[in-house]
């Protein structure tokens, strides 16, 4: 009995072990980060129009500008409408309205023409640009 007992601890003891994770460093010294990107928009004013520009900052701080266009009017960030299901978003004085939109791993802008009274469509938006992400990065508005 007790060679019966002791055979099974022996077998359990080499079954369950396993390899060990090996938890000394390796000397690269890099960190591994989460994928995740914050979405700003910058603005730059141009007499009686704006310079549009979409801006990302991934987790290491590195920081990307992208065109997206030049618009008449005063620009300003806004609060998008929730039916527009943007992260964020850009209206213009001159009746457009531009939104950040999470699409699998793209950012899409969009453009939107607005009037005021008149509750806009989000259907009737058009693609201005896409920015690709890294496959399953947490993507968030500044």
């Amino acid at each position: 009995m007790k060679r019966l007992v002791l055979a099974i601890v022996v077998l359990v003891a080499a079954c369950s072990g396993g390899k060990k994770p090996d938890t000394t460093a390796t000397g690269s010294g890099s960190a591994i980060y989460a994928k995740k990107i914050i979405v700003a928009w910058g603005i730059a004013p141009k007499g009686t129009s704006a310079e549009i520009f979409l801006q990302t900052t991934d987790e290491t701080g590195k920081q990307t500008s992208y065109p997206v266009g030049t618009f008449e009017g005063t620009c300003q960030v806004v609060k998008p409408a929730e039916d527009m299901k943007a992260l964020s978003g850009v209206n213009c004085t001159g009746g457009i309205e531009l939104h950040a939109v999470v699409n699998d791993a793209d950012i899409v802008v969009l453009k939107l023409k607005v009037q005021v009274g008149i509750t806009p469509d989000p259907m009737a938006r058009e693609e201005v640009t896409r920015v690709k992400a890294p496959a399953g990065a947490a993507i968030e508005a500044a």
